[in-house]
């Protein structure tokens, strides 16, 4: 199984069958999500979970995409990516999504530089993508607060409920990355 450990109290996993009713019950209590996510409605039954499931461990064999997990205290929170990975480019794009309930705890924060680290260190990625909703404030507040900068909106780019949006698009480079991390060295 693959395992990230982010800190003492934060995982990020590859889930099995066996998450497949925690991963729905966690969908379904969190309505807040169909206002952002695409994919909300398509969840309609633990089969629907299930087959979700399967699709993420045939994506993470083919390391095309890593859908994961995130479990604070070893209960299943939410949900990161590193989706759309192009290795003949060397980026991929970062996704995530969260419990109501533990909001405001960092963990977002802590789960993106996690898989920030993957990817620049481990998957040679060069560029980390990061797309959000014009409106979604929250949800663009990660990228802003990690360094991501700012590319461009593009224009009615998806559709959600019946209404096309705009989503800001947001990028880091991997030498933005190592500067980051040099900086931060420094500053302790």
């Amino acid at each position: 199984m693959f395992v990230l450990r982010v800190n003492r109290e934060i995982t990020l996993q590859l889930r099995d069958e066996s998450h497949a009713q925690e991963t729905f019950d966690l969908i379904k209590k969190n309505k807040h999500l169909r206002e952002w996510m695409q994919w909300y409605e398509v969840v309609k039954t633990l089969k629907d979970s299930i087959n979700n499931i399967e699709g993420n461990i045939e994506d993470w064999e083919m390391k095309t995409d890593y859908h994961l997990g995130i479990f604070y205290q070893d209960q299943m929170v939410g949900m990161i990516s590193l989706h759309a990975i192009n290795y003949l480019a060397n980026k991929a794009a970062i996704g995530y999504w969260l419990d109501k309930d533990y909001e405001g705890k960092g963990i977002i924060t802590s789960s993106v530089k996690k898989l920030m680290e993957y990817g620049f260190d481990e998957l040679g990625l060069n560029r980390i993508e990061i797309g959000a909703g014009v409106p979604n404030l929250r949800s663009r507040a990660i990228p802003e607060k990690l360094g991501f900068k700012l590319e461009g909106i593009l224009r009615e780019n998806m559709l959600l409920n019946g209404v096309y949006i705009d989503m800001a698009m947001y990028g880091m480079l991997k030498s933005e990355y190592k500067e980051l991390i040099e900086l931060n060295k420094k500053l302790q």
